[in-house]
């Protein structure tokens, strides 16, 4: 394992910024993902951690050694592509013994005739056969060692590839998107893999995904990029309830956070689509965002109060467990959603206009640069 410490990453590509200055420490063992939309930045982040590029400015630093002109092969980390990158003419052992063959082999023993008569080459291959078997036996592929690519399914292939990358036994693991190529059951059965590997193995994880579900399921710590920015670092429970950046709390979240136009009066009292949220923030506030998640709004199907909306039900979708109901509150153009019970949901028509409240101490407030506003202590 080895701590990793990312000071002052900077990377453009002519005059495109892509990086702009970030800094991160990646305790041994962590398992960090590094989550955004397509185009932030994160997959050329890791990249660069790997090696595989060269940052315009700041340092990448491995076990306390800065490694920048480090080439990837002695930075000893492992990566796993989205493609897989398995030789399709190769067997699942033979793929998996590649880089133990690269790595323990010298260029004579690795030669088809010469190499079988090297002294001691014999006692090597026993070895790494070892390590394969111990890895495939970890992975539960043992079965699977005499076919190839071709012979094997998504998920199968997806475990050979983390094999051949546990084989070596790195100090970190680098994961590039690599369950997105699989069907959506497959994935969240991969996600409960890939976790429980994690804890097996001890080591650090340094994961890359587009999938909000993914980075909140598995990480020790996420980070939410956008356009070459870390708008936000900490534990998935953190990020999810308390965004410190609108943009945060609209990624986070499925089905996304629901924002409405509001505004604070003179003495700092919230008010948001004519209902008074019981809170107030320092001074007055001319154009706010208020956010509030589903299953913070509570459904009234029989008729509201003071603090509730107005809701016209348009459509309603069926999750099994739970049901989201979309519409929109106060006859206003922005649609809201809100969960509910299956048996509440039942008593709900389309175009019926019943009544939503947001659950006391859930809604949080957003300046016009996007910033969180803190709410004063009640």
């Amino acid at each position: 394992m080895a701590r990793i410490t990312l000071s002052g990453i900077e990377k453009s590509y002519g005059t495109t910024r892509v990086l702009n200055g970030l800094d991160i420490d990646i305790a041994d063992g962590e398992f960090l993902t590094l989550v955004g939309p397509s185009g932030c930045g994160k997959s050329t982040l890791l990249r660069i951690i790997a090696g595989l590029e060269q940052q315009s400015a700041g340092d990448v630093a491995i076990g306390g050694r800065v490694v920048n002109q480090i080439r990837p092969s002695r930075r000893d980390l492992a990566m796993v592509f989205q493609s897989y990158a398995l030789y399709p003419h190769l067997t699942v052992q033979q793929n998996m013994e590649t880089p133990l063959r690269l790595r323990d082999l010298n260029g004579w023993e690795r030669m088809p005739l010469v190499g079988a008569a090297m002294p001691g080459r014999g006692e090597k291959l026993k070895t790494l056969r070892g390590l394969v078997r111990e890895t495939a036996e970890t992975l539960k592929i043992e079965h699977l060692l005499q076919r190839k690519p071709g012979q094997l399914s998504g998920g199968q292939r997806q475990r050979v590839a983390l094999g051949r990358a546990m084989v070596r036994k790195p100090v970190a693991f680098l994961m590039d998107e690599p369950l997105s190529n699989l069907d959506a059951a497959l994935r969240v059965h991969m996600r409960s893999e890939l976790a429980e590997l994690h804890h097996a193995l001890k080591t650090t994880f340094i994961y890359v995904t587009h999938d909000q579900a993914e980075a909140l399921t598995m990480s020790d710590r996420m980070a939410v990029m956008m356009e070459g920015d870390i708008l936000q670092l900490g534990a998935p429970d953190e990020i999810y309830l308390d965004p410190v950046d609108r943009r945060v709390a609209e990624f986070i979240g499925s089905p996304r956070i629901n924002m409405v136009d509001g505004e604070a009066d003179s003495a700092g009292r919230v008010i948001a689509h004519g209902i008074h949220l019981k809170r107030t923030l320092g001074g007055a506030h001319k154009a706010l965002s208020i956010g509030v998640r589903p299953e913070h709004l509570d459904v009234l199907p029989g008729g509201g109060d003071a603090e509730s909306w107005p809701f016209r039900v348009s459509h309603k979708e069926n999750l099994g467990s739970d049901y989201f109901l979309h519409g929109h509150v106060n006859g206003g153009g922005q649609r809201v959603i809100a969960r509910a019970a299956p048996e509440l949901a039942a008593q709900v028509s389309l175009g019926q206009e019943i009544h939503v409240r947001p659950r006391p101490g859930t809604a949080m407030a957003f300046g016009a640069d996007n910033r969180r506003l803190r709410f004063a202590e009640a």
